[in-house]
């Protein structure tokens, strides 16, 4: 059984160096903006969960206890050259709303980066069909936080539909030697059911874009 990979590694990967101020959406205990602070950058957090506000405020410049869903931002628009989303889109009731309301404070060109739990796993499918369950869990993708599920094709058109468009995806393949090879042989065409979490970078776009609503095909991702 492989690895899941440390996604903070993964998200930091696709944040550019020239992104100085760093908006962290459910920042948690400000794990992964702790180490973008100590590089010199401005990293504002909103976390709702209080335990996690107050270990978050002691490592990064300014921390907001809210409902990010809920929440204004007292900064003006364009403030921000990068917004994260760590696991937490999955956990909104409406992201497509969230991602509109937080792009205003983004400026032109700016990135949105996030990590989101791919539906399509394979062992959540196996578990389906042979199970015959869909039970909750305390993580991972099935985790009893989460309202919303995806696949590739629902976490592009999401972001497509907020008026971002597809920068890099990065996969996190998690799955017994056999599925790999499987993979292998079959040239990548199961790379949608091993991978357990997609890696997202999104730039945003002037004008919105509307996610297509007839063919719905993936390109190079």
């Amino acid at each position: 059984m492989g690895k899941k990979k440390d996604r903070r590694l993964e998200l930091l990967s696709l944040i550019p160096e020239n992104a100085k101020k760093i908006l962290d959406v459910g920042c948690g205990c400000a794990g992964l903006s702790a180490q973008l602070r100590k590089e010199g950058r401005e990293i504002v957090g909103v976390e709702r969960d209080r335990s996690a506000y107050e270990k978050a405020k002691e490592k990064i410049d300014k921390v907001f206890l809210a409902n990010a869903e809920e929440f204004e931002l007292p900064y003006p628009k364009g403030y921000f050259d990068c917004i994260i989303y760590a696991d937490v889109l999955d956990c909104f009731k409406d992201p497509s709303t969230v991602l509109k309301m937080h792009k205003i404070y983004l400026k032109d060109g700016g990135l949105m980066i996030a990590s989101m739990a791919n539906i399509r796993y394979y062992k959540v499918i196996i578990r389906l069909i042979f199970g015959g369950t869909w039970d909750y869990t305390d993580g991972g993708i099935l985790w009893k936080e989460h309202l919303r599920f995806f696949t590739l094709i629902n976490i592009i058109e999401l972001f497509r539909g907020a008026g971002f468009s597809m920068s890099e995806i990065k996969r996190n393949i998690v799955a017994a030697r056999v599925f790999k090879f499987l993979n292998f042989v079959l040239l990548g065409s199961l790379k949608d059911f091993i991978t357990y979490q997609y890696y997202i970078k999104a730039k945003k776009d002037k004008e919105e874009l509307l996610a297509p609503l007839r063919r719905r095909p993936i390109y190079k991702f």
